[in-house]
């Protein structure tokens, strides 16, 4: 018992050494505070942030806002809890810190992911790994510190993608400069030609030969920024990865499909799909062979996909599907040939001294109906349904 203990506060240590290289970084987390879907008051955040500073007399600050909880939406008072459950914690209340935090942990089936991904919302799990960890409670307190490292992971992935949209934002900026530019250089050109028109009408075919040179500079320039411009609509919409819908893009075709089918009652059915033991393949083979093997299991669905329907990525090794005018029946038939088709597939490596190696997806299938009146509540039955394709020992289609 006392080598296990030994081995939980090493990882602990680990953990908590990571942590703190992490809370480094308040510009992106206020950066992807503006992304949140649930607001939050400012006096709220500052407390978490003191909080998770272990700065200052929070107790008075708390009280009075705790006067205002009537008017708190979820997310704040998630919050809240949590930082009722630091003051308790400080009191020695260790249970009735743990009661809050638990409850806090229970709002999170309803509000977003990635609000949830974000520092000052993670930080209730390494709130409860300190008191797990006074408590003696090793592996429960190991356990909420990897919670608050995938979750951390997620919210970088998430500041990556707006840092992304940042640098497109300044790229589209710094090409309109340019744009800008170009037209002032062809009006002094234009007048440089009249003037030298008035002055020297010998020299016409000169100038007609610069003007000539002129105009194929400006065309070579506007088909470059129409191939830009092509390009970065491409990539608004897709997967940079597999090249397939991203998740936008399934919500923007998601939300009007449905409505079309709910008015012209046609049968509409979605799949969610994930591939299995997908972190056992990066851990053994390297995130190289995973990003081939995520990039294969997107080509396997193209072949077996209708041209109408819609195949996205949504994260990860995490894919979805809508079948417009398709029932549950003929959905289930599309997602048990995609299965097959994947399973069967085999993986060549090119270290021939590893032994080539098959993979599955776990599939769920769910369609319109009268409890699932709108796209979110759609795609969250799929989900649900892949989830039980997991938990019922994988590589199986669920509805």
């Amino acid at each position: 018992m006392n080598n296990l203990h030994s081995y939980y506060l090493l990882l602990l240590f680990f953990f908590s050494t990571n942590i703190e290289a992490s809370q480094q970084e308040p510009s992106e987390s206020k950066l992807l505070t503006q992304q949140q879907t649930l607001p939050v008051d400012d006096r709220i955040i500052d407390l978490v942030e003191k909080v998770r500073k272990k700065e200052g007399d929070i107790t008075t600050i708390f009280q009075r806002l705790q006067s205002q909880e009537s008017t708190f939406n979820i997310a704040e008072k998630y919050l809240m809890l949590m930082i009722s459950a630091y003051i308790h914690k400080q009191e020695g209340a260790l249970a009735l810190s743990v009661t809050e935090l638990t409850q806090a942990l229970s709002f999170e089936e309803r509000m977003d992911t990635a609000q949830l991904n974000t520092e000052n919302f993670s930080h209730i799990h390494l709130l409860l790994a300190e008191i797990y960890q006074i408590q003696g409670q090793y592996k429960l307190a190991y356990d909420e510190k990897k919670h608050y490292l995938e979750k951390r992971k997620k919210n970088r992935s998430v500041l990556q993608k707006i840092r992304l949209a940042s640098l497109n934002e300044k790229y589209a900026t710094d090409l309109k400069i340019k744009e800008n530019e170009l037209l002032e250089n062809e009006q002094k050109l234009k007048s440089l030609q009249l003037a030298e028109a008035t002055k020297r009408r010998e020299s016409q075919q000169r100038n007609l030969a610069i003007l000539m040179v002129t105009a194929l500079i400006i065309l070579v320039l506007l088909i470059r920024q129409l191939k830009i411009r092509a390009t970065l609509k491409y990539l608004a919409k897709t997967d940079s990865l597999t090249g397939l819908y991203n998740r936008r893009v399934l919500f923007t075709q998601g939300v009007l499909l449905l409505q079309e089918h709910q008015q012209r009652q046609i049968p509409l059915s979605v799949m969610m799909l994930d591939i299995d033991h997908f972190k056992y393949i990066n851990d053994t083979y390297g995130h190289d062979v995973g990003d081939k093997v995520i990039i294969a299991v997107a080509n396997l669905g193209k072949e077996t996909l209708r041209a109408k329907d819609i195949f996205s990525r949504i994260g990860g090794e995490e894919y979805a599907i809508i079948l417009p005018h398709t029932e549950l029946k003929e959905a289930k038939a599309i997602a048990e040939r995609l299965r097959e088709k994947v399973q069967q597939h085999v993986f060549e490596l090119e270290d021939k001294a590893t032994e080539n190696f098959n993979v599955t997806i776990s599939i769920g299938v769910a369609t319109l109906s009268s409890e699932n009146t709108d796209f979110d509540q759609l795609l969250h039955a799929a989900d649900e349904a892949m989830y039980r394709a997991k938990t019922s020992g994988r590589n199986q289609v669920c509805q």
